[in-house]
């Protein structure tokens, strides 16, 4: 995990603004409310963005010791009471790590209000950070040069994907997957056309492959009494017949992306399996961190 203080921020309104950035990826239609009227609330989803009963609200506190901060706290929460509107999660954010004894505490006080509450502490804030570089960027190059040459390092973006049309599989729909009924029906390859750009400025090389099997039922097929067919699995860069669950390959050699250039490659996807139904992510390793995740599909069988 990035190692970084993050009370190197020093102001608490460029704490609230850093998180601010953050939630908007999990929360697009995140609002700041103005200090002097927030009721309780630094940060704010209201009922009515996001379709559901209730609003998400955020209580950004930089604070070196939380359980310092525990009056300040404990007066915001009596505020979003006394505003009137329903809360659905609450969640506060914090530079540091909350103890044990100071989580003991909020959630005797979350619970004495009737509020579902949880905690972004430094580590979920750094885990954040590294998925959203250009928030990392903002906040922190200029204060920690230690990190210039994570922010040169090489990035991929999906470019293309396609079905390559030799395989035996057809897509009639842009979500859907479905295999012809020719041929090898228990377990044909899927292939997939890809090209990616390396939008970063130094080269990168891709490593590895994972194919996620996820949210799988089986179909009957054939002959009622007859059972399922299942086939045999053989291990290449295979989903083990449509096994639930991630399944990894290596990329030997490694394919090397040229900062700022384009490459084009295909993933062949063995052991497909046959009489099931679900859906299929396949993500791209790069480096020893580097993930890139193509568009999921539903699979037919």
């Amino acid at each position: 995990m990035l190692d970084l203080d993050l009370l190197l921020l020093r102001e608490p309104k460029r704490f609230e603004q850093m998180c601010f950035r953050l939630a908007r990826y999990q929360f697009p239609d995140v609002i700041p409310l103005a200090q002097s009227w927030d009721g309780g609330r630094d940060l704010v989803v209201f009922e009515q963005a996001r379709g559901q009963t209730g609003d998400v609200v955020f209580q950004c506190k930089f604070a070196k010791e939380l359980i310092a901060a525990k009056h300040k706290i404990e007066k915001s929460l009596d505020a979003l009471v006394k505003n009137g509107r329903h809360t659905a999660q609450w969640i506060l954010c914090a530079p540091v790590e909350p103890s044990g004894t100071f989580m003991d505490w909020l959630n005797g006080e979350l619970q004495g209000r009737g509020i579902a509450g949880s905690v972004w502490g430094r580590s979920e804030l750094l885990i954040r950070l590294e998925r959203h570089r250009d928030v990392l960027e903002t906040f922190f190059y200029s204060v920690f040069a230690e990190l210039a040459a994570y922010f040169r390092s090489g990035d991929l973006e999906l470019y293309k994907l396609a079905l390559d049309p030799q395989c035996q599989w057809k897509q009639e729909d842009s979500k859907v997957l479905c295999f012809s009924r020719h041929g090898n029906v228990r377990s044909p390859d899927l292939v997939l056309d890809v090209i990616v750009r390396n939008v970063g400025s130094i080269g990168l090389a891709l490593t590895g492959i994972q194919a996620e099997v996820f949210d799988r039922h089986t179909k009957m097929r054939g002959v009622p009494g007859e059972g399922l067919l299942i086939p045999r699995i053989t291990y290449a860069v295979s989903i083990h017949g449509g096994e639930s669950g991630v399944h990894s390959a290596e990329c030997l050699p490694p394919l090397r992306v040229k900062g700022g250039d384009l490459e084009r490659f295909k993933i062949r996807i063995t052991d497909t399996g046959y009489a099931w139904i679900g859906g299929l992510r396949v993500s791209l390793q790069t480096g020893p961190v580097g993930r890139l995740d193509l568009p999921a599909f539903r699979i037919v069988t």
